[in-house]
């Protein structure tokens, strides 16, 4: 009979056991993904999260501050032109369907139609382009420029930034009240029927027309007294600490700005400016009263006006990030949205343009930075005060190419980087000639040119090499 329990002392030659192989990775399957255990060490195992298994770098830990972020992503974000080029062709060949008019892209069609323009008008459009793009312009706002820079004192200082402050967020009160909105929708999303139905009862209450101040008052008092208070105690009773909470103190953020932006709060902002000396130097009998008169019409304000067509732009991109574009572009359409959001952050130190328009029966999309005061270091160690302007422009011209243009500007004289598609490369003598022509009808004397193939696009980091040396002075994390 088998021992099978082994109760007594086995006969030689009877049991076997010691000629059993033992397979070496059973004694420790490291291909098997073992439990987490906080309070001992285990062995090693093959789990996805386990740095030892999937880090082969040196160094096993990150410390990537925000501005190293910053710059990754720079790198990483696509050439606008170049993909706002290729999606707006495909809706142009799609145009033809039947019921396209009624669809998203019977909006890319009436965006197209505001593109059309003069070739005698491209350069005002560009000038619009390029005032609409920064708010602080115009003799006002360089007054306050002159007295900053003037006075020692830090009182004064953060009184002009308060002001401001409270006039950026009053000028944006309509965009501040649409991003409310949405915000109120994404919460009621994520909240149960009950509690749901409650919230938005309050938000009835609410009116997202800012041109009355008796809607501003009524609607911070909602938002104030009824609406937070209520989402904070929500969040309590349900232990929701997720992406409610985020966006419950996002409406939160949205609300005081949308309170800090009040015309009184503005009022009484300017008013307690005029209790310092140097500022009456400048401001001496002005009536407050044209304040508002005096904002509503700078030189960003006129050309936003004008730049109808940026409007539409956005309007569409943001419609596309959300999915009304189609599926297969949504991720398209997110990407360029990050990409523009990436140019116009704190840490971009330069002037970023986006150029559509339609001239000539042909679709051009332009991407333009300019840092009008490249070397202003420079300046202040040679006392001079002559400026270097250095820009790079990206452009895609419909049934052409892609194309990208770097130059330096200083003194009337100008150095080139021309980069062609290579469909043009035969006609390189014409151009570079024709280039040249234009630039002398100009009073501009060319001390450099340069032309290249647009294969391989110059890169943002390579044009501004300051972007990278700021590096040292803005090292955060959060």
């Amino acid at each position: 009979m088998a021992n099978i329990l082994k109760v007594t002392t086995p006969v030689g030659g009877y049991d076997n056991s010691n000629h059993v192989r033992v397979n070496p990775e059973m004694q420790n399957p490291v291909h098997v993904q073992g439990p987490v255990n906080t309070e001992k060490v285990v062995r090693p195992d093959a789990r996805s999260d386990s740095a030892s298994q999937e880090n082969k770098e040196t160094l096993q830990f990150k410390y990537e501050t925000n501005f190293d972020n910053f710059i990754r992503q720079l790198k990483n974000s696509p050439v606008l032109a170049q993909e706002l080029s290729k999606l707006f062709k495909e809706y142009q060949a799609l145009l033809t369907e039947p019921g396209a008019g009624r669809t998203f892209v019977g909006e890319a069609a009436q965006l197209l139609s505001m593109m059309e323009i003069d070739t005698g008008n491209i350069s005002g459009f560009m000038k619009d382009q390029s005032m609409s793009a920064v708010r602080y312009t115009g003799s006002f706002f360089e007054v306050l420029r002159h007295i900053m820079g003037q006075t020692e004192s830090v009182e004064l200082k953060n009184s002009i930034l308060n002001f401001l402050k409270r006039y950026t967020d009053m000028a944006e009160t309509p965009y501040i009240l649409k991003d409310i909105q949405r915000s109120i929708k994404e919460i009621l999303q994520r909240m149960y029927p009950q509690q749901r139905s409650q919230a938005e009862q309050m938000e009835k209450g609410l009116k997202y027309s800012a041109d009355s101040e008796q809607n501003a008052s009524g609607n911070l008092k909602t938002l104030k007294s009824s609406l937070l208070p209520f989402l904070n105690g929500y969040i309590s009773d349900t232990h929701d600490r997720g992406i409610l909470r985020d966006m419950t103190a996002r409406l939160a953020e949205l609300t005081a700005r949308y309170e800090n932006g009040q015309r009184d709060g503005v009022l009484q902002a300017f008013e307690k400016l005029q209790d310092f000396q140097i500022f009456q130097k400048y401001f001496k009998n002005f009536d407050s009263a044209k304040l508002f008169d005096i904002l509503a019409n700078t030189e960003f304000e006129r050309a936003s006006k004008r730049n109808k067509q940026m409007d539409k732009l956005t309007e569409l991109i943001c419609r596309g990030a959300l999915g009304e574009a189609g599926t297969e572009n949504t991720r398209v359409f997110q990407g360029i949205l990050r990409a523009l959001l990436l140019n116009e952050s704190v840490y971009m130190p330069v002037l970023h343009l986006l150029l559509p328009m339609q001239a000539e029966g042909r679709l051009m999309f332009s991407e333009m930075w300019i840092d009008p005061d490249a070397q202003r270091e420079e300046q202040k160690e040679r006392g001079t005060k002559e400026r270097l302007i250095k820009g790079l422009v990206k452009f895609d011209i419909q049934d052409v190419g892609f194309f990208d243009l770097f130059f330096l500007y200083n003194d009337e004289k100008i150095t080139l980087q021309l980069n062609l598609p290579d469909s043009l490369r035969e006609n390189t003598g014409k151009i570079e000639g024709d280039i040249r022509k234009i630039l002398k009808e100009h009073s501009l004397e060319t001390e450099e040119f340069v032309l290249g193939s647009s294969r391989v696009s110059i890169p943002l980091t390579e044009a501004f090499p300051n972007l990278k040396e700021r590096k040292n002075s803005i090292n955060v994390s959060i």
